[in-house]
């Protein structure tokens, strides 16, 4: 490699940091980071999971999951409902006010994506399905 710029962690990065950054603003006049609407998102494409589900889901850490389900509950975003099975686990719900504020966002994202597609014209559905393969890719490195 000659250059930074022609390194694919480069490229990656300046492009993940660039739509995060589309992503905050367009989230921000509801209060919410892209995180936050992430589990917003997927509680709401199937009611009743737990953090750990959405952590799976959402490729993030429990630590980092429990904080951002936390905010969203003291944001009165999503609520908490104990398991009727097992007192341990806890289900995700959206509260009426993360239902009545969910397609609002929604609509901003669907807005950014519909741009970002917009910009990547031809390429687009190809891009998206190359980034959902570098998501699952594995390292062969060998430890």
């Amino acid at each position: 490699m000659e250059h930074i710029r022609d390194c694919i962690s480069f490229q990656a990065s300046a492009a993940a940091k660039t739509i995060a950054r589309l992503s905050r603003a367009r989230l921000a006049p509801f209060g919410v980071t892209p995180i936050q609407f992430a589990v917003l998102q997927a509680v709401s494409e199937a009611d009743r999971q737990t953090a750990a589900d959405i952590g799976t889901a959402l490729m993030i850490d429990s630590a980092t999951i429990v904080g951002v389900i936390d905010r969203l509950e003291a944001m009165k975003l999503l609520t908490r409902e104990a398991d009727p099975t097992d007192r341990r686990i806890y289900r995700l719900l959206l509260s009426p006010n993360g239902l009545e504020g969910l397609p609002a966002m929604q609509a901003g994202m669907n807005d950014l994506n519909a741009e970002i597609d917009a910009a990547l014209s031809q390429s687009a559905a190809s891009v998206r399905k190359s980034l959902q393969k570098l998501a699952t890719l594995q390292s062969k490195e060998k430890t």
